[in-house]
């Protein structure tokens, strides 16, 4: 056979489904280089289906993907390890360990640590590693709550060290929403006298908005259109979705 005929469909070869999997079969002999080649050159779009293994693939070999990405990721391979493919499920499978093992050595470098030699730098990592895991276990309520509450913990912790960072306080608030604990974060940033207004007044909003207040959450709308100029396009696509709630 010529190298390509296993892609025209010229014999029954073994046709490996994703970029390592043909890089081991053509290390044994299996297929020709080109299956491996082909295997890592696809252009089809990550939230196409039927999903591109191969782009996906190559998307989770980054270690330092955010949150974003790991949520779309988890939630493709929730999906594909249903898949009839026993090839691709356990791929899924391994991949949803990949991802989750990434969190978990991260904590456990800072947890070996000895106490008194961890930083406030620290805290807010461990805070931030357990949201994300909360994040990405959104369909497994214990697991997702447990990791919830690991994060309030640090976050807890780290704010009688200090003041909270813009950043600590948007992850710090929605945790608290994430818990239902409305009422103690509308306290909170009642109390918060930061300059950041802009941020205050959104995280506000998203507060309200969980505790179906939604005649305050105009309110705050209102405020916030006063500063129409400075908001994102992501910010200006959030108002109006108040504004029509």
């Amino acid at each position: 056979m010529d190298e390509y005929e296993i892609f025209r469909g010229g014999g029954d070869y073994f046709n490996p489904k994703t970029p390592v999997a043909a890089l081991r079969a053509y290390e044994n002999g299996f297929v020709p280089i080109s299956s491996f080649i082909n295997k890592s050159n696809s252009t089809k779009p990550l939230d196409e289906e039927p999903y591109d293994i191969e782009a996906i693939e190559r998307l989770l070999s980054r270690d330092n993907l955010r949150l974003k990405s790991n949520i779309m990721l988890m939630g493709i391979f929730e999906k594909l390890i249903f898949h009839r493919d026993q090839e691709i499920a356990l791929f899924a499978a391994e991949s949803i360990n990949i991802i989750e093992n990434r969190y978990n050595r991260q904590i456990q470098e800072i947890k070996d640590k000895r106490e008194e030699d961890r930083t406030s730098e620290d805290l807010s990592r461990l805070g931030t590693l357990f949201y994300e895991l909360a994040m990405l276990n959104g369909k497994r309520a214990a697991i997702k709550d447990f990791y919830l509450k690991e994060s309030l913990s640090r976050f807890t912790d780290l704010e009688e060290r200090q003041k909270l960072s813009d950043r600590e306080l948007n992850i710090y608030i929605r945790l608290l929403l994430e818990l239902k604990l409305e009422e103690e974060a509308a306290q909170y940033l009642e109390n918060d006298r930061r300059e950041n207004k802009k941020l205050i007044l959104f995280l506000k909003g998203e507060t309200e908005f969980s505790r179906k207040n939604y005649n305050r959450v105009k309110e705050i709308c209102n405020e916030l259109t006063l500063h129409i100029e400075d908001l994102t396009e992501k910010e200006f696509v959030m108002v109006s979705y108040w504004l029509g709630a």
